[in-house]
């Protein structure tokens, strides 16, 4: 299994960002977090986590300092940056300790899921390598023919909700993407179904939820300001679209996360 640091002033981004992590989908195991650069660098010596998501910005402290000192300790270490501010200085810093990439918040699940997703790659690469076995270019292309057996419809469906992840805020019609595909409505309609296994508007609610969780977890945004940034202009029908799929309100998912670092709080202390 492989271990992850997380490292955030902010105890709200940083368990927000613990939270967004599937496990499911890579062989992830110890998340340890870190609230400095100095407690940070501690539990890398001590635990060798190997990837590191870490912020650029600490009140004292400049994440790009730990970058450097875990590239000397450990220059296959896979380190993440996240940063509120798109600064040139620091993300040339990040190229020296060849970080991985270097995100801007707020991150979404899909996007951090992503990075992962290339982090994991490298690493079982890496490994690969290591015990003299094929790897690298081998591994992409055999992805590759995969993807080069995937009939045309189907992957118009999976770029479709590709984008849907990237902008769940657009208003999409069935009739419209229909006719952008050359297609009649319903055979678009039982086609997306098939690749997707919802239909259109429910994946689309169900994305729209998700990022919506995505950001009551990792922001401060109002709840009608989550709604607007997710595609919903209707407060009301927000709230019954995501109660709906998520079993609770958004109010009572944001106290639950409330309650859930208030007991996290009690614990550590």
């Amino acid at each position: 299994m492989i271990k992850v640091l997380v490292a955030d002033d902010e105890r709200w981004i940083r368990k927000g960002i613990v939270r967004m992590i599937d496990r499911e989908r890579n062989p992830i195991g110890e998340i340890w977090e870190a609230e400095n650069v100095t407690q940070a660098l501690e539990i890398f010596r001590r635990e060798m986590p190997e990837i590191i998501l870490s912020d650029v910005m600490f009140p004292q402290e400049n994440g790009c300092d730990l970058g450097e000192r875990i590239f000397e300790m450990n220059p296959n270490a896979k380190i993440v940056m996240i940063s509120a501010y798109d600064d040139f200085d620091n993300a040339r810093r990040a190229l020296r300790f060849r970080a991985v990439d270097y995100l801007l918040k707020p991150v979404s699940r899909e996007q951090l899921n992503l990075i992962l997703d290339q982090c994991v790659q490298q690493i079982e690469t890496e490994r690969q390598q290591a015990e003299g076995e094929k790897a690298g270019a081998d591994v992409l292309e055999e992805r590759l023919a995969v993807l080069a057996e995937d009939n045309s419809s189907s992957r118009i469906v999976e770029k479709l909700m590709r984008d849907i992840r990237e902008d769940c805020a657009r208003h999409y019609t069935l009739s419209q993407l229909a006719e952008e595909c050359h297609v009649t409505e319903s055979y678009f309609s039982s086609l997306f179904k098939k690749v997707s296994g919802k239909s259109l508007m429910s994946y689309l609610a169900q994305v729209r939820v998700e990022k919506a969780q995505e950001l009551i977890a990792s922001t401060e945004y109002k709840l009608v300001q989550i709604a607007e940034a997710v595609g919903y202009d209707d407060y009301q029908y927000f709230t019954k679209v995501f109660k709906k799929i998520s079993g609770v309100t958004p109010g009572e998912y944001k106290a639950g996360i409330a309650r859930e670092i208030e007991d996290e709080d009690g614990t550590d202390t």
